[in-house]
């Protein structure tokens, strides 16, 4: 958000409402008995089929401001409503204040002559960053690649215009969105740069991106698919191709619990770097070391003090055990991957966390389950929110460091 505090309402001052809305990567409200097409393409190919309409005419993009022409009046009030309809908590005078100042700029996505999306962003020229303010598509665009497809081109637009970074304040649920766009929690630029250009909310969180001048966003996925060509011929010349090794099924016993979650640590390989063949294509696996408030420590270690914190706070009853389908007979209809805080603490057990990062998404899981579920206005999205706040100020004290794989010694967890 880009407005100054007089400039923002008074239910606004100080608060972060779901200020952007993105594409849903999450599974749909109601499972639906056959998964729809884009659910079950990967990014990648969703990106080809967006770029694909671009090159038939079907799909086009432009940047607009309020310069007072009929025809872009008509696209920002249809941009306005979208952003009205898919982000239901943000005061719509604020949305009609921010698509028409003169100093927002937006990015609208056309499709057959009608907006279906679109990104508001206020550059700040003299400083060379620009900050997102609202991103949203239709509902019947989400999860299509549409809301990547609009990011990397706008990326390269504003690239013309000396535009190096971009900042904006990301809610829980756009958080991950931002995160597959290039952007993470660490602010590189300098402080003076963008501070007293941009407003600070509480419940937000400032993520950065930088902008590379040697990338061509709008041609990522062929470049991606070079890249994983030439990853494969690479491979194909370390190792041969007549080598046979014996499927991993073969060489792997696990035990269970009825729920379907590994018991115990029975395994033939406890490391990628011990399946066979992969040592002949040159592979070596990624080593960390881990501090916890500054104190040499091991992953496991590390990982039991996180959820020790977890556990004291008074808001994670809800999260302890699975959900009981006697209480919510459908929960396992609409969430797909369950998760609760036992199950995470028998992975910690058995070693099944090789990172800090697997750790964490299964944390983050939990949480984004129940607000999936049980939405927002209730007592278990609060304390779904309070789990995450504690999960927040937790990992700040857990320092994850990659180090030299042939380094000895190094604590591994």
């Amino acid at each position: 958000m880009a407005e100054r505090a007089e400039d923002v309402p008074p239910e606004m001052n100080g608060k972060m409402d779901a200020a952007v809305m993105v594409e849903i990567s999450e599974a749909p409200a109601t499972a639906p008995s056959t998964p729809f097409k884009a659910e079950r393409q990967t990014p990648l190919m969703r990106q080809r089929d967006v770029m694909e309409k671009e090159r038939t005419g079907e799909l086009r993009f432009e940047t607009i401001t309020n310069d007072g022409r009929d025809q872009t009046m008509i696209e920002l009030i249809a941009l306005k409503n979208i952003f009205a309809k898919q982000l239901p908590k943000m005061p719509k005078e604020y949305i009609v204040r921010l698509v028409l100042d003169r100093n927002h700029y937006s990015l609208v996505c056309l499709s057959g002559g009608d907006v279906v999306g679109g990104i508001t962003y206020r550059p700040h020229f003299t400083q060379g960053f620009a900050e997102i303010a609202f991103c949203a598509v239709t509902a019947a665009r989400q999860v299509k690649g549409f809301g990547t497809r609009m990011m990397n081109q706008l990326k390269q637009i504003v690239k013309k215009d000396g535009i190096e970074y971009f900042l904006t304040y990301a809610d829980n649920y756009a958080i991950g969105y931002f995160k597959k766009q290039g952007f993470n929690r660490q602010v590189t630029m300098k402080r003076e740069r963008w501070v007293g250009y941009i407003k600070d909310y509480d419940g937000g969180t400032l993520m950065e991106c930088p902008l590379s001048e040697h990338v061509d966003y709008t041609n990522l996925p062929k470049m991606i698919e070079e890249q994983r060509k030439a990853l494969l011929v690479l491979i194909a010349q370390r190792l041969p191709a007549a080598a046979v090794f014996p499927p991993l099924t073969n060489t792997l016993t696990f035990e269970t619990y009825a729920e379907g979650d590994i018991r115990g640590s029975k395994l033939s390989i406890t490391s990628a770097e011990h399946i066979p063949g992969l040592a002949e294509t040159g592979f070596v696996m990624p080593r960390y070391t881990y501090r916890v408030n500054g104190e040499a420590s091991t992953l496991s270690l590390a990982l039991k003090q996180v959820l020790e914190e977890l556990l004291r706070s008074e808001h994670v009853w809800p999260f302890l055990q699975p959900v009981d389908v006697a209480e919510a007979p459908d929960y396992y209809e609409i969430i797909n991957q369950p998760m609760d805080l036992n199950k995470i603490q028998r992975r910690i057990a058995i070693g099944y966390y090789r990172t800090l990062r697997l750790f964490e998404a299964d944390v983050r899981r939990v949480v984004s389950n129940c607000r999936s579920y049980n939405g927002e206005d209730n007592q278990y999205a609060l304390c779904a929110g309070e789990i995450d706040k504690c999960l927040n100020h937790t990992l700040t004290c857990v320092e994850e460091v990659r180090v030299d794989p042939m380094a000895v010694g190094a604590p591994a967890g």
